[in-house]
């Protein structure tokens, strides 16, 4: 969850940032261009939040696995 939640928040309240500064937002007058670029790459090389999701899903499942009701039998 913490490589999914946070750089995806980051770069909302980053794009937030910018849009309420207008053009100058996307320019060098403010370091938000360049903290959004940073936040971007990041979230790219951290790869997929889908994979990221899946596994947190799959460790979850896993945790109540002894927990879970026999399945049926198939004919």
């Amino acid at each position: 969850m913490v490589k999914v939640r946070p750089p995806t928040m980051a770069l909302k309240v980053l794009d937030d940032a910018a849009q309420a500064h207008g053009g100058a937002g996307v320019s060098e007058d403010f370091r938000l261009a360049n903290a959004w670029v940073s936040v971007r790459t990041l979230r790219l090389a951290d790869g997929p939040d889908e994979v990221h999701s899946r596994a947190n899903a799959r460790a979850e499942f896993a945790r109540y696995a002894e927990h879970a009701a026999p399945r049926p039998q198939q004919h």
